[in-house]
């Protein structure tokens, strides 16, 4: 199997981009110095929906990089010392950039308010109530990473046992904290957070590599039918008013319709090396996590200037809004993130290195 599947790499940055787009837009209508009576946001679908595509992907692959793992030694904590070392680094960089923002430009953040044991809790990807009597962590966009490693944390479980056994166990847990908080949710506390049914969709990407795993492939035809179909039903949700409002079965009107397109993209069968435009588009993929941290800075500093320079075209700030996010993603992804991830991998591959040795020799 293929290191890199490229179409999925470039279904993370369509992911990316709708959840890029989706808060330009709304951050343009809080705006009060933009001219909002030409402005009438386009949504027809719930870009949001990003990320539920994210969490069907990350069970997607974190089952395919796992599958032959489960029941050896030192395979669990191998793999979850990879994923905190690949997705950490980058969560606390920009969750400091937002203390920092939000003791220096405390006019310009939103719920800039910050509690000691919130900050710790976010740090640790522990769902701990704000000051505002939510459970987002200080950067907002990190419950997502909450999930992740709730996620991560259950698959490193899993992976000490035989493979029938750890994925019984994946699936059981998964579907245990999902249906019990539908059908009995736990109050307002931590517990209740990981209790919610959006982790469904993780499983929803494990039964797609399981599939892929098993040799199933489809024509070119039949990947955009699906990738259509999720698309269709996504704006059918929207236009209904479906999407966005019934929390609790939000795996059904978006995990769903990710699943189809995630499905579309994966199944294809696909040239064993890109060409330029591909090799360009799996590069936004490569992308993708850095943008999705860093985006709302980028915001911040383009609503900044836009006052400054007294601008009041909306779709303008939109438009020049996107751009410059991604720019700025681009840019950290090469100087920062590329080289730190590449420094921080070899530094865990060393610290490994004399387990496998030792479970080699056991």
């Amino acid at each position: 199997m293929k290191k890199t599947i490229y179409n999925v790499q470039i279904l993370r940055l369509i992911a990316s981009a709708m959840v890029l787009f989706g808060h330009v837009q709304h951050e343009a209508g809080e705006m009060p110095y933009l001219d909002l009576a030409n402005y009438t946001p386009w949504v027809p679908v719930y870009f949001a929906g990003g990320v539920d595509i994210f969490f069907v992907i990350s069970g997607f692959i974190m089952y395919l990089l796992s599958k032959e793992q489960f029941g050896k030694p030192g395979a669990s904590a191998n793999f979850l010392w990879r994923r905190i070392a690949r997705v950490a680094p980058p969560y606390w960089l920009f969750t400091t950039a937002m203390i920092g923002s939000a003791i220096v430009f405390a006019s310009y953040v939103t719920h800039s308010t910050l509690d000691p044991l919130h900050v710790i809790g976010s740090y640790f990807f522990v769902p701990v109530q704000n000051p505002y009597g939510r459970y987002f962590p200080v950067l907002i966009l990190g419950w997502t990473l909450n999930f992740e490693m709730l996620f991560y944390a259950l698959l490193g479980i899993a992976l000490l046992f035989n493979r029938r056994a750890g994925v019984a166990f994946l699936f059981g847990s998964i579907a245990l904290l999902g249906t019990l908080g539908i059908v009995a949710p736990p109050g307002s506390t931590s517990f209740a957070f990981w209790c919610n049914p959006i982790i469904f969709e993780f499983l929803f990407g494990i039964a797609l590599a399981h599939f892929r795993l098993a040799g199933m492939r489809i024509a070119l035809p039949a990947g955009i039918a699906l990738v259509v179909a999720g698309v269709a039903v996504m704006v059918l949700m929207q236009s209904m008013g479906i999407a966005a409002h019934f929390w609790d079965y939000r795996p059904l009107w978006m995990g769903l319709p990710a699943l189809a397109i995630c499905s579309g993209f994966a199944l294809v069968d696909e040239a064993p090396e890109p060409g330029p435009v591909k090799r360009a588009l799996v590069f936004g993929g490569d992308v993708s996590f850095v943008l999705y941290l860093s985006h709302p800075f980028a915001l911040t500093l383009v609503s900044m200037l836009w006052k400054k320079a007294h601008l009041t075209h909306a779709w303008g700030y939109v438009v020049v809004a996107n751009l410059f996010s991604v720019v700025v993603a681009c840019v950290l992804h090469v100087l920062i993130e590329k080289p730190a991830t590449t420094s921080i991998n070899r530094f865990v591959s060393r610290r490994l290195a004399p387990r496998r040795v030792v479970a080699a020799a056991g």
